[in-house]
């Protein structure tokens, strides 16, 4: 199969999944009595509409406490805002605008994850972890105002371009990342593992390798030092995090609190978010080992890119319902599963597909719709 038979193959996957979780969707959203669009925009969609139509404004004043007295839109990374914002200046909504970059940023992302998996499973297995990526728990946020799409594109462009032996696109791609999501971290790191290998093999750093190690720390630097100049701190960025959004790196700690509700049967275990968390966790890290044992071995920048940002999705203080997400960004882990999977038959993929599919719509359907806190 050529290269572009696996990417239209994949998109159209990716965006038939996208198509019918929004109308499971609407169809959740209906029986609630709310409004569709008001469910694909709520939580930190609607910190990113409130970016887009009116900028970051004044930082909130400070507290007896020395921390500010209620959340800002500080925390928020620019460029998906920025996009919303540019998009709507044609004439749609913000909120029309927000899903439509969404929407094309997702399509983007499917072909781009397509391209990179195809040397390393092949490419029936890059159309079957494309297609198993759509379905995952909180893929909904594919359909929704959140900037995961535009993030996916953007570490998907710099782990092919890295794969490509292309280090200064990739750096690019990094500094998309940065501009988007704390989690473009992850993606500097990846590059700068790649350069370091490429060159400690050489013993020598090349023009363009040296122009790759300046370019992908500019767009995290760039929104870092935004909130920093906007707080008065230079660690204004951490700090909002740990004192107004009670949020931050915990090393998994609170993580453990949650399993041990689980484990006790205690409250954690009535919340169906907590409880397919906690499930999503556990099979990230078992597909994480066979990933890291398998073969061939995968690439340092891989790696670097997807243990980080699963370290960082984990260990996150609080918030142990959104976990999930945040590890969606991490797909060359799905490499075992979807290994195992292109070797199947189609009749077997069918078989299997069907309810997981089935399963992903009602699951990603009461998330969005029912669920009243962020996804």
């Amino acid at each position: 199969m050529s290269a572009r038979r696996v990417v239209i193959a994949s998109v159209a996957a990716f965006a038939a999944v996208r198509l019918l979780m929004l109308a499971a969707i609407a169809i959740a959203a209906h029986q609630h009595h709310r409004h569709v669009l008001t469910v694909l925009s709520k939580a930190d969609g609607l910190w990113y509409l409130r970016i887009a139509e009116h900028g970051y404004g004044k930082p909130p004043p400070i507290g007896p406490d020395g921390a500010y007295t209620h959340t800002t839109t500080l925390a928020f990374f620019p460029l998906y805002s920025w996009l919303i914002r540019a998009v709507s200046w044609a004439g749609p909504s913000p909120v029309h605008a927000a899903l439509a970059v969404t929407a094309v940023f997702g399509l983007v992302a499917a072909a781009l994850v397509a391209l990179w998996a195809m040397p390393v499973v092949g490419p029936r297995g890059a159309v079957v972890l494309v297609a198993l990526w759509s379905i995952l728990p909180s893929s909904c946020v594919f359909d929704m105002a959140y900037s995961e799409a535009l993030f996916v594109a953007a570490a998907a462009a710099c782990l092919l371009a890295l794969q490509r032996d292309r280090p200064v696109l990739a750096a690019l791609a990094a500094s998309v990342g940065g501009l988007t999501r704390p989690t473009g971290g992850c993606l500097v790191l990846a590059v700068f593992v790649a350069v370091g290998t490429s060159a400690w093999r050489r013993r020598r750093l090349t023009a363009r390798e040296g122009a790759a190690l300046l370019l992908a720390p500019a767009g995290l630097v760039a929104a870092l030092a935004h909130v920093a100049v906007a707080t008065g701190r230079i660690d204004g960025w951490f700090w909002l995090e740990r004192t107004v959004w009670n949020s931050g790196f915990d090393a998994g700690r609170s993580a453990l609190t949650v399993y041990d509700g689980v484990v006790t049967a205690g409250r954690p275990w009535g919340i169906p978010p907590q409880i397919i968390a906690a499930a999503v966790v556990v099979a990230f890290i078992a597909l994480t080992v066979g990933w890291l044992r398998g073969r061939p071995r995968p690439s340092g920048a891989d790696v670097a890119y997807s243990v980080t940002a699963a370290i960082l999705a984990i260990g996150e203080r609080h918030y142990f319902h959104v976990k999930p997400r945040f590890l969606l960004v991490a797909f060359p882990v799905l490499v075992p599963a979807a290994r195992w999977l292109s070797r199947r038959s189609t009749a077997a993929l069918v078989a299997m597909a069907t309810p997981a599919l089935a399963g992903s719509l009602v699951w990603n359907a009461y998330f969005v719709a029912v669920w009243t806190k962020s996804v």
